[in-house]
């Protein structure tokens, strides 16, 4: 059964981990997938609006302008950077007229505010007469900016990309007719700002149920484990029970089968006296076996089902009274302590119960090997403090939680070095509460234990009387 509960245990902890890592796959996935398609949606509104007639004729002008001063650096009147010093300055007097639109455009498609467009010239080609000269090398030189947000290119994404050629005759220096190839190449890049912000907010309700379902599957999983432990809890300690109620029944049953052999046996027919110390024997174990189930009925109700009778009580002649008839009984190796104060403030308990309650303590103190006990009485913080000590085993820290529940003995199982069913601590709790007080321990393993009972003062003021 323990292997089996620990094989549970591990097997329901390995598949939370496994939901949470698809789940968290699953989560990653469909991030990755909205992220693409908002870019994909942003690309093609962007198009939209880039892509007309009017955004062409801006285009064509700046080039057109541009073209026009290729001739003068064919003829060696303008350097190379200054041609393309003209491009960028062309470009950038349309530029205030290109942006105003594409606000406007932005707003129609309902772009977002956070998506910048830039265009840039990457490649410029020059031919005539067989010979080929790069303007603008794609990839080493650095590229004109054109139209809209000048960002770093490598903050953006790539939309599109194309390709224009033109002739361009020209007077060379020779004073004769020339023809120039143009080959420009352009490309459009876009830049999300705040790009997972973005992201996140439109799955902000997907995340939010996905935390939801991954808290429910602990919540579950924690709830189901716990509830293991409780059910091997309670079923070790019926086992536990039945073992001990079985060797506890062993005893008497065997010295009744011996009586009753005797009295049935021809020899003990004639004899008054054998046939009568078999009779007191049987008799005796009769009630121990009665007091036994007594003990099991009794002990084991709540106590809501203790039905008391109080009466006032002055707890300090109480206990001294009780300590007294106690510390008789006790063998003489075991020391008795008491420090009783003498106040003169009374409670109502049901003396019965209550003197119960207190010798079943005292006797789990010797039960459990205590040399040394101790009572103490007095009133603290508007309560009776009753506190017990004993320099016993202990209790161990996992077992202080567990010592006030039905049938919970602190050795091990299956052995008998102490004696009982594991219902006295549960039936002195039972009673105090019945009283509206608190039963606690404090111990620590093979250095004793001290239990405390408090009991609030009936009048609900502080004693003043302390002698």
């Amino acid at each position: 059964m323990k292997i089996k509960s620990k094989l549970l245990i591990v097997g329901a902890i390995l598949a939370l981990i496994a939901l949470t890592t698809m789940q968290g796959y699953l989560i990653f996935n469909t991030y990755d997938l909205r992220k693409k398609s908002y870019a994909v949606e942003s690309r093609t509104k962007i198009g939209s609006i880039v892509k007309t007639p009017y955004v062409d004729s801006l285009s064509w002008n700046y080039r057109m302008e541009f073209v026009e001063k290729i001739p003068e650096y064919k003829n060696g009147i303008i350097t190379k950077d200054s041609l393309l010093n003209s491009l960028e300055k062309f470009s950038s007097l349309k530029n205030d007229t290109f942006l105003d639109y594409f606000k406007k455009g932005a707003e129609y498609y309902n772009l977002d505010d956070n998506i910048q467009f830039k265009k840039i010239a990457t490649s410029i080609q020059l031919s005539e007469n067989g010979e080929t000269e790069d303007l603008l090398i794609d990839g080493k030189d650095e590229p004109i900016f054109l139209l809209g947000t000048n960002f770093p290119t490598d903050e953006g994404l790539i939309i599109n990309a194309w390709n224009w050629t033109f002739d361009k005759d020209y007077i060379n220096t020779l004073n004769q007719e020339s023809t120039v190839d143009i080959k420009y190449r352009a490309t459009i890049y876009m830049k999300i700002l705040n790009w997972d912000t973005i992201i996140f907010k439109r799955l902000l309700l997907l995340f939010f149920v996905a935390f939801l379902l991954f808290l429910f599957i602990i919540l579950l999983v924690t709830y189901s484990i716990r509830n293991l432990l409780k059910l091997k809890r309670i079923s070790d300690i019926k086992t536990d029970f039945i073992n001990n109620i079985t060797h506890e029944l062993k005893t008497p049953l065997a010295t009744l089968s011996i009586a009753t052999k005797t009295l049935t046996n021809k020899f003990a027919k004639d004899n008054k006296e054998i046939a009568k110390d078999s009779i007191d024997t049987i008799n005796r174990q009769n009630k121990r076996l009665q007091n036994l189930i007594d003990q099991v009925v009794d002990n084991s109700v709540g106590y809501n089902d203790i039905n008391l009778n109080k009466e006032q009580v002055n707890l300090s002649s109480f206990l001294k009274d009780l300590s007294e008839d106690y510390a008789l009984t006790l063998p003489k190796h075991i020391q008795f302590i008491k420090s009783i104060s003498d106040v003169s403030e009374e409670v109502s308990v049901d003396q019965f119960y209550f003197s119960t309650a207190i010798v079943n303590i005292f006797n789990n103190a010797v039960k459990f090997e205590g040399s040394v006990i101790k009572i103490t009485y007095q009133i603290e913080n508007f309560e009776h403090i009753i506190s017990i000590s004993d320099n016993g085993i202990g209790i161990s820290k996992k077992n202080k939680t567990l010592i006030f529940g039905k049938f919970f003995r602190v050795s091990e199982k299956n052995t008998h070095n102490f004696k009982g069913l594991g219902l006295g601590l549960y039936y002195c709790k039972q009673i105090i509460n019945a009283h509206k007080g608190t039963l606690d321990v404090k111990s620590r393993k093979n250095e004793g234990s001290t239990f405390f009972i408090k009991l609030p003062l009936s009048n609900g003021k502080k004693n003043l009387i302390s002698r």
